[in-house]
Formats: C-alpha cells, structure tokens, sequence
C-alpha cells in the first residue's frame, strides 16, 4: 500500500535542485580553502618530505574524487564534453588564484594530475552511465 504525499514533482524537483546547489557550493568551497591554504601540502602532516609523484596522486586523487560526485550530480551521461571542459576550467581557475597566495605557485605538474584526475574520472563514468 503506497502513502499519500502532497509533493507534486514539481516541488520535489525544486528540492533536488536545491540540495544539487547546496552540494555543488560546498564543494566549491572546499575546494577553494584547500587551493588558498598557504603552503598546504599534504605531505608534511604524514611527517614525509614533497615527492612530485605524490603531489600529484593528491591532486589527481582529489580531482578525480570531485569529478565522479559533480558527474553523479549534474551531469549523468549528458553533455560530457561540456562537463569535462567546465571541471578543467575550474580547476585552472584555483590554480591561477593560488599564485595570489604566498607560498604557493602555479604548477604546470598540478595542471597535469589535475587534467588526469577530472579525465580518467568522466572516462569512468561515461562508462558507468552508457545510455
């Protein structure tokens, strides 16, 4: 026996859209804090000196995590040149303002885990979400 609700669609689209852009500004910010972090380098809580090829498993890693939750969110199969594109972007765009920050640069190596995070990501959920 199914129970009656009073939300229309309607109403319980406006609700996903809602917590999508909830999520999506958290994200955002997250994101923003720990590219204006000065000197924030993972590696230093692990009590480990900067390795390049660990920079860039945490950079890939990061963006290839946000990548499948934004993919999941937003884009499911549709448009995915225009995701990996805006994602990319994005990502370029916190690396541009990391060099306002003191003690930290713009990386071409960041650039490249990034771009390899957010691509091997949408591979992946292209795959997963095949129409």
């Amino acid at each position: 026996m199914h129970s009656k609700t009073n939300v229309t669609k309607v109403e319980r689209y406006k609700l996903e859209g809602a917590g999508k852009i909830f999520l999506f500004i958290a994200l955002l910010i997250i994101t923003g804090l720990f590219c204006e972090w000065p000197n924030f380098h993972p590696e230093h809580y692990f009590g480990s000196e900067y390795h390049w090829w660990l920079d860039m498993i945490f950079h890939g890693g990061y963006y290839f995590v946000i990548t499948i939750l934004l993919y999941i969110i937003f884009c499911r199969g549709r448009n995915k040149g225009v995701f990996w594109i805006a994602v990319f972007l994005s990502s370029g765009l916190f690396e541009i303002c990391q060099s306002f920050v003191p003690g930290r640069s713009v990386s071409w190596l960041d650039m490249t885990s990034n771009f390899i995070g957010i691509t091997l990501a949408t591979l992946i959920c292209s795959l997963f979400y095949r129409s």
